[in-house]
């Protein structure tokens, strides 16, 4: 798996015993394949592959939109928007989805660069790994949260409505998380909701930033 960013290469696991390398020469698929293979010797027998797998479809992410306009924001006026994300194909091993922001909501004035701030939910406690409530109107910041859809399974930090997270920050170092995982993926989704509240002291201006999803085949 590829792209600008990354480059995801998963190598060939050989099982084969040196007593057992003549009989594996001798199948059809080669190893390096996902089909059954069965090779016996004297004391042992193994088996690699999976029955009934179809490995000619990838392995594949996508979202509903690429892009989330919020609109005009007003103070104390928390808007909600949005998007599905969905899987499909099939993950033999499994797979997650780790999600990351480049930055927080970001506007460039003239004289220097504003920010809307990263939300730590009502309790002053949620953040990239833990979640917490956020209903209150006075509490100002950007944040997510995950809800299962079609036979996904969003991370459990989320299992409690309006709970919410801030999306690691790469500007901070931050460790990108998983939002998502599953088990031989089939034309699967999950929502993401993207929250946003502003105080009264919020300056104007056009805000922006990049959040990232990746999926990563387990092996």
């Amino acid at each position: 798996m590829s792209n600008q960013n990354y480059i995801i290469r998963a190598g060939s696991v050989n099982p084969v015993s040196e007593t057992a390398a003549k009989q594996y020469s001798e199948i059809k698929p080669p190893v390096s394949d996902l089909g059954p293979i069965t090779s016996e010797g004297v004391n042992f027998k193994i088996r690699t592959g999976f029955n009934n797998l179809k490995t000619d479809l990838p392995f594949s992410v996508s979202l509903s939109s690429n892009i989330v306009d919020f609109g005009v924001l007003s103070p104390t006026n928390p808007i909600v928007r949005t998007v599905d994300l969905s899987t499909n194909a099939l993950g033999v091993y499994g797979y997650s989805i780790i999600v990351f922001e480049d930055k927080p909501l970001t506007a460039t004035t003239s004289n220097s660069k504003i920010f809307i701030p990263d939300t730590t939910c009502d309790k002053g406690i949620c953040g990239v790994e833990s979640s917490a409530e956020w209903i209150n109107t006075l509490t100002y910041g950007f944040g997510y949260r995950c809800d299962d859809m079609i036979g996904i399974s969003c991370d459990d930090s989320f299992a409690r409505p309006n709970y919410y997270k801030h999306f690691p920050n790469l500007a901070s170092n931050d460790d990108p998380q998983p939002v998502v995982s599953g088990v031989n993926s089939s034309d699967k989704a999950a929502r993401i909701s993207y929250k946003v509240n502003i105080s009264g002291d919020q300056a104007q201006g056009n805000y922006e930033n990049t959040v990232t999803y990746i999926g990563i085949p387990n092996f």
